[in-house]
């Protein structure tokens, strides 16, 4: 195999794609990066896949001779990058040896034959709909502080998407915090589904965080198409796709509470600087009683505190409330996620109990179009000792 590529559009190519290798330092197939190439097609296909999620994507290339290769990734990107021209050339001998040059630099690896590369899951599906970009990317970004790292059920390890006539919901839920999105918007050309009973699928979040970078700020669409087990997001060139979570999501619509007792406004910037300081005296590793920030809501001001070991903090900033004084405790970093994923200027908590969660919403959600998103948090409290 020998191919001619131009540097920038190669480090454009290989780039998503890193996303999608395995960690691993040894030289194996999972870790390498699959070069298919015919002559006469003047491109190449470069696909990364690690049993859980790959990506693949095409750069133009001056195919000499064809092939079907795995590259290290990692020792492949590295090298491509340090390159001093903006041409460089891959050549892969019948004795697995790689060359890639650039000016009067040049690398050696080895290579393994495309063969051996995982074997891919169908690319495509009956099932489908298209979205735009800056829609999924926002839900993502509004849904991922909720995922679960670790968890005996592996249904709260990924985001569950919802599709029917009424637009798209994602929702997210780790059993201390739940973050739910909802649009009106109907996604376009949809395909093989009932619009009336929907669609859900449950994508895992670390998919899901790297799905998010690929993604753009723009009306530009990304196809979304789903098999029994995966579902793949094709953007532009570059197609990603991920296993499934398999097993019913939960009912999330009975969590939220309906009703409350008090409500809050405030600005979401203030909030967001005050639990940053509180933070800094608040250790992770401290213990239930002092591992927590107390918040007070009392007549027109907000008073926020935390103890540990290390010392205190005190701050005030002022709200606007309707119902009774409240104070209630978090774990700092719960609360503080939910306000920092809000996009909106002044947010609105709505309490019932120190012991019952609290709901965060956009305080001006009735003024925003439907179409645009909208967002709920709901964060549960810590029991605080008096």
């Amino acid at each position: 195999m020998k191919l001619i590529f131009e540097k920038t559009p190669l480090i454009a190519a290989v780039t998503p794609a890193m996303n999608a290798t395995s960690n691993k330092n040894t030289l194996t197939a999972i870790d390498g990066l699959l070069f298919n190439a015919e002559e006469g097609t003047g491109e190449c296909v470069i696909t990364a896949y690690d049993n859980e999620k790959g990506i693949r994507t095409s750069v133009e290339a001056e195919v000499r001779e064809g092939g079907s290769y795995i590259i290290n990734a990692q020792k492949f990107y590295s090298i491509i990058r340090m390159m001093p021209s903006e041409e460089i050339t891959v050549t892969v001998s019948e004795k697995m040896n790689v060359k890639i040059e650039s000016g009067r630099s040049s690398f050696e690896l080895h290579a393994l034959p495309g063969s051996d590369f995982p074997s891919l899951p169908t690319l495509s599906g009956e099932r489908g709909f298209e979205l735009p970009q800056h829609l999924l990317k926002k839900f993502i970004a509004q849904t991922s502080f909720a995922v679960a790292q670790k968890d005996q059920r592996p249904i709260f390890t990924g985001a569950y998407f919802r599709i029917n006539e009424g637009g798209m919901t994602v929702v997210s839920c780790d059993g201390n915090r739940l973050s739910k999105c909802t649009s009106s918007r109907v996604p376009d050309n949809v395909r093989g589904i009932d619009t009336i009973d929907g669609v859900g699928f449950n994508v895992p979040g670390k998919m899901l965080a790297e799905l998010g970078k690929l993604l753009s700020d723009t009306e530009d669409t990304v196809s979304v198409s789903l098999t029994r087990r995966h579902v793949i997001f094709t953007i532009g060139n570059i197609i990603f796709f991920s296993r499934l979570i398999d097993g019913e999501y939960i009912d999330y619509d009975r969590i939220i509470p309906t009703s409350h007792e008090t409500t809050v406004n405030i600005d979401r910037a203030l909030l967001c600087a005050s639990l940053e300081r509180a933070s800094l005296m608040i250790e992770e590793k401290s213990s239930a009683s002092r591992g927590h920030v107390a918040c007070t809501f009392d007549g027109d001001r907000l008073v926020i505190t935390a103890d540990s070991v290390s010392g205190s903090v005190y701050d005030e900033i002022p709200i606007e409330k309707t119902g009774a004084d409240i104070r209630i405790g978090f774990n700092c970093r719960f609360l503080l996620d939910a306000v920092r994923a809000a996009d909106a200027d002044t947010v609105k908590i709505e309490l019932i109990s120190p012991l019952m969660g609290v709901s965060i919403t956009d305080s001006d959600s009735d003024s925003r179009p439907e179409d645009e998103g909208s967002f709920l948090f709901f964060v549960m409290p810590v029991r605080m000792k008096e």
